[in-house]
C-alpha cells in the first residue's frame, strides 16, 4: 500500500501573532489527522513539538500556542 501524499495543512497561531503552519500527512480523513495532532500534543513530555514546514523540521513551545486551526488538505 502506498503512503498517501496529502497533508492536512493546520495554522498554529503562537504569541506575538506568529504563524507557522504545520503539515501532517493524513491518515482517515481531516477530522482524524486533526484530533490526532491535537492527542500529540498531550503525549509529549518535553513541552515542544516537531513541526514540520515543507521540507523543513522545527520544533516549537506548545505553551506558546494560542490558537490551532485546521486551513484543508493539501497534495504535496
Amino acid at each position: 500500500m502506498s503512503e498517501s501524499n496529502q497533508y492536512l495543512k493546520i495554522e498554529v497561531l503562537m504569541e506575538d501573532n506568529v504563524i507557522v503552519h504545520h503539515f501532517e500527512r493524513v491518515t482517515t480523513n481531516e477530522t482524524i489527522t486533526f484530533n490526532n495532532f491535537i492527542a500529540k500534543l498531550g503525549r509529549d513530555a518535553n513541552g515542544f513539538l516537531t513541526i514540520k514546514e515543507q521540507d523543513d523540521f522545527s520544533s516549537i513551545n506548545v505553551n506558546k500556542i494560542i490558537k490551532l486551526a485546521p486551513q484543508g488538505i493539501e497534495e504535496l
